[in-house]
C-alpha cells in the first residue's frame, strides 16, 4: 500500500485539477491564451528580471493543516487560485476557475483512497488587488487510518 503521506494525497490532487482544467484558458498579458497552471505549496521565486505576471493563471495546493483522533483521519487543504487580467472584470475569470474545480471536485468527492467532505468553502477577498484576483477554496479530507500490525505495542515498555 501507498504510504498515505499528506504530500502524496497532494500529488494525486494536482493531477485531479489538472484534469479539471484541461479545457481552462485565459487571457495572458501578451494577449495569448494559457492554461492555469498547478502548483503544491508555493510558486517559485521570481528572478530578479522575470515578470511575476508570467505566474499567472495558476491554482496552488496548500497544506493547512491536519487532524487525527481515535475514529478519523483528515488533512485541511487550501486552493489558492490568482488570475491577472486587464481589466476590472477579472474578478469573472477568477470566478470561473473556482467553479470549474468547484464542481469537477463535487461530481467525484471520492479520489483514490481519500475524500472530499463537506462543506466545502469558497472565499473571494472584496479587496482585490489590480489587476491580479485572487479566491480561496477550504478543502477537508477524510484519509484512511492507519492500522498498527502485529500483538505488540510499537513501543518499548
Amino acid at each position: 500500500m501507498i504510504a498515505l503521506t499528506a504530500y502524496k494525497i497532494m500529488e494525486h490532487f494536482k493531477a485531479e485539477l489538472e484534469e479539471a482544467l484541461v479545457n481552462v484558458r485565459l487571457e495572458t498579458k501578451e494577449n495569448a491564451t494559457k492554461k492555469p497552471k498547478v502548483e503544491l505549496g508555493y510558486l517559485e521565486p521570481l528572478k530578479v528580471d522575470d515578470d511575476e505576471k508570467n505566474d499567472f493563471p495558476y491554482v496552488l495546493i496548500r497544506y493547512m493543516n491536519g487532524e487525527e483522533d481515535e475514529q478519523d483521519n483528515e488533512i485541511h487543504l487550501k486552493l489558492i487560485v490568482g488570475i491577472h487580467s486587464k481589466d476590472a472584470k477579472g474578478w469573472i475569470d477568477l470566478l470561473h476557475i473556482i467553479e470549474v474545480v468547484k464542481q469537477h471536485i463535487l461530481k467525484k468527492r471520492v479520489f483514490d483512497y481519500y475524500l472530499l467532505e463537506y462543506p466545502l468553502k469558497v472565499s473571494i477577498p472584496e479587496e482585490q488587488p489590480y489587476p491580479y484576483f485572487y479566491g480561496f477554496l477550504d478543502l477537508n479530507f477524510k484519509i484512511p487510518k492507519m492500522e498498527i500490525e502485529g500483538d505488540e505495542e510499537p513501543w518499548p515498555a
